[in-house]
């Protein structure tokens, strides 16, 4: 596995005992992970969005949601003059597979 890839369990490994499974909405977001508005299951961590700059100096801000049905634990990142923003799962053992 290289250092961009999340990483996964396989198909026929059970999650980690008393971690739930991600919910369908989670599920969906994970296959769609460039649309902008977060499911209705998504609360908001902090009312204050991370705003930062990438290596290459592409300035950016985070906003840290967490799922109300499942736990799992999602960043949204938005970068500067891009159309669109990126889902990414704070990954749990467990959460996405």
């Amino acid at each position: 596995m290289s250092a961009h890839e999340a990483p996964s369990r396989s198909r026929d490994a059970s999650p980690a005992p008393g971690v739930p499974d991600a919910c369908a909405h989670c599920l969906a977001l994970a296959a769609d992970m460039r649309r902008r508005e977060p499911h209705e299951r998504l609360a908001l961590k902090h009312t204050a969005p991370l705003v930062s700059q990438s290596a290459a100096g592409v300035p950016f801000s985070m906003l840290t949601f967490e799922c109300r049905e499942c736990g799992t634990v999602w960043r949204l990142y938005d970068r500067a003059n891009e159309l669109f923003v990126s889902w990414v799962p704070h990954w749990r053992p467990g959460a996405l597979g």
